[in-house]
């Protein structure tokens, strides 16, 4: 990604967070696409893996748009977040086609953890979130499970991980308790895991 990119990226992160601060409105709604769209732009769909990882950006971009205050359409959300992580589950794949089930029991006790924590919490939303629960931490596995494909596969996992947390820090301040600054906490977090994911992508030439 080329350094005016990032740059571009940084500041327009940063001017939706003072958005956020300051509850504006038309700010937030002009910035917040910026970064995923930067990474689209960034990211050359010329190899299997970054054909999906691009198309994960596509889904995740129409749940930044989704999850906008002027439309707050969470459900259209988390369908198109969960898509996208199909897409870098499929990605990882690629990689790394080995299943190794017992790798996977850590993140699905995360998963069990969660669900139960969530539970008492999620009334109608009990189903999607749980299937939610179980696709992301599926994609954190299959990340970890690709970490060691290249140099640069590590950042991939990084980048999983922290979406899992971006993502469980917005069901506790949605469903739980909100608290201060738990929009900005999500945000940078999720804008850092897919840089990361991105920069998994960007310099290696793979079949």
């Amino acid at each position: 990604m080329k350094k005016y990119l990032i740059l571009l990226y940084l500041v327009s992160a940063f001017v939706f967070c003072y958005a956020v601060n300051t509850e504006n409105d038309i700010l937030r709604t002009v910035t917040k696409p910026i970064p995923l769209t930067l990474l689209l732009l960034s990211l050359k769909p010329d190899s299997e893996y970054r054909k999906f990882i691009f198309i994960g950006f596509i889904f995740s971009l129409a749940g930044d748009l989704f999850l906008l205050k002027i439309i707050n359409q969470f459900i259209l959300g988390l369908a198109a977040f969960l898509l996208a992580h199909v897409f870098y589950i499929i990605a990882f794949r690629i990689r790394i086609k080995t299943l190794k089930p017992l790798s996977s029991l850590p993140f699905y006790l995360i998963a069990a953890v969660l669900a139960y924590y969530f539970y008492p919490y999620l009334g109608n939303m009990l189903i999607p979130v749980l299937v939610y629960i179980f696709v992301i931490m599926t994609m954190v596995w299959r990340a970890f499970l690709q970490r060691n494909y290249n140099k640069k596969a590590v950042y991939a996992f990084t980048g999983a991980v922290l979406f899992a947390i971006s993502d469980s820090n917005i069901a506790f301040s949605k469903f739980v308790e909100d608290y201060e600054y738990s929009k900005i906490i999500t945000i940078i977090l999720y804008w850092f895991a897919q840089f990361l994911i991105a920069k998994s992508a960007f310099t290696y030439y793979e079949k």
